[in-house]
């Protein structure tokens, strides 16, 4: 039998005698005393039940500063965000359709930096060729790069998500083709003509008709659907169907059958009222 928590004192020893105390001793005769046996030393008597609380830390198993629960991955940067650096989420054919975008911007803005002092030498009418088929190219490609890079291709209004595309792609080729009257915009128009055939070639990949169908900002908008209001429909089903004119009217109840005639000649009116007595 052993003491509960909740007693003082030591431990019942069953190898004590009945009237040894603990710790008891025998003067030996030099002076010293020895412990007798059977009786444990002070020094091996068991200690004192510890009531020291400590609450459960769940954060034990973590070092300093760092931090708990699921790690998320990192926000996007400007880079992977606007397609000049791959994005997980993003098919690879995107990345590369919005770094040629970025591309044939430069390239448009190249075409009108050197355009516009050549036409300045030469003929006024092919610099303001180059100013307005420049800036129509210029705000086309900055649309596509915002509609790609935030999958809202279906948000600009049309049916299909391509469309927008296309329209893009024709700008792009009347811009190029303004550059190809010019010996100096011949190179930079060429290079504009072979960015947007690559765009066209890639929206065609079987990636980027994935990613125009799962994605929901590239569809089209729906109209909200128009639900009958509660009991609407009950109503609509009562309702009586439109009669066309010259039409046989059908009566809302059917009329009760007419009982044969009697033999003799006799022939049964129906009654009317309660009963009379005979006349």
């Amino acid at each position: 039998m052993t003491n509960t928590p909740y007693t003082p004192g030591p431990a019942y020893d069953p190898n004590r005698p009945p009237h040894q105390p603990l710790g008891a001793s025998a003067p030996t005769r030099d002076g010293n005393t020895l412990p007798l046996a059977g009786s444990p030393s002070p020094q091996h008597r068991p200690a004192s039940p510890s009531f020291d609380y400590r609450p459960h830390d769940p954060y034990a198993h973590l070092a300093p500063g760092q931090e708990d629960g699921p790690v998320l991955p990192p926000p996007p940067t400007f880079a992977q965000r606007w397609g000049f650096l791959g994005k997980d989420d993003r098919p690879r054919q995107i990345t590369v359709v919005l770094q040629t975008l970025w591309i044939h911007l430069a390239l448009v803005l190249l075409v009108a930096l050197i355009g516009i002092p050549v036409a300045a030498l030469g003929s006024s009418s092919f610099g303001v060729l180059v100013v307005v088929f420049g800036f129509a190219a210029a705000v086309a490609s900055l649309v596509l790069i915002w509609a790609v890079a935030k999958e809202r291709l279906g948000r600009l209004g049309f049916e299909q998500p391509r469309r927008p595309v296309y329209i893009g792609l024709v700008l792009f080729g009347l811009n190029a083709l303004v550059g190809f009257f010019s010996f100096w915009t011949f190179v930079p128009a060429l290079a504009e003509v072979a960015a947007s055939l690559l765009v066209l070639v890639l929206f065609f990949t079987r990636p980027v008709r994935a990613w125009l169908r799962e994605r929901e900002g590239n569809q089209p908008k729906k109209a909200p659907e128009q639900r009958p209001l509660p009991g609407e429909d009950y109503l609509a089903a009562q309702a009586a169907p439109p009669v066309s004119p010259g039409a046989p009217q059908q009566a809302a109840w059917p009329a009760a059958p007419t009982p044969p005639p009697a033999p003799g000649g006799h022939h049964p009116t129906a009654s009317r009222g309660w009963p009379q007595p005979p006349r």
